[in-house]
């Protein structure tokens, strides 16, 4: 758990604000939404989401499809981007809790995972401020 909040550059707080109110609108009419990405390169933001194929994937593979397209989108720029996925957060007196894994990346501060615990409230989400999982 993390005991001061957490600081990140303006273009990071930007896309992690942008991907959340993306899983507000999708959480409502479904229980679980597909991983996404977004990049900010250059000052420009993107939406990136993995290919569409007839084959199924386990969403392990499109988290790791998703990675390889940031890798290819940001490599050699000086980027930020987030990768955003559905998680369960097991609490302290053993209940699994929803959330929403936001994995940031910058090209100073590396990567860090930020963990948005979620609730369903008449009809709508509620989204708790980010567990960090970064060490002190």
């Amino acid at each position: 758990m993390i005991d001061r909040p957490v600081t990140l550059p303006t273009p990071l707080q930007e896309l992690i604000s942008k991907s959340l109110k993306i899983c507000e609108v999708m959480l409502p009419i479904s229980d679980v939404f597909y991983p996404f990405a977004a990049i900010n390169k250059d000052g420009r933001t993107g939406c990136v989401f993995a290919d569409e194929t007839k084959e199924s994937k386990r969403e392990s593979q499109l988290i790791e499809q998703l990675q390889w397209r940031i890798i290819d989108a940001t490599t050699g720029s000086n980027s930020y981007s987030v990768l955003v996925y559905a998680a369960t957060v097991n609490t302290q007196d053993s209940k699994n809790m929803d959330a929403i894994a936001v994995v940031t990346s910058s090209p100073d501060q590396g990567e860090h995972l930020l963990l948005y615990p979620y609730y369903r409230v008449d009809g709508s989400i509620v989204i708790s401020p980010p567990i960090s999982t970064a060490a002190p």
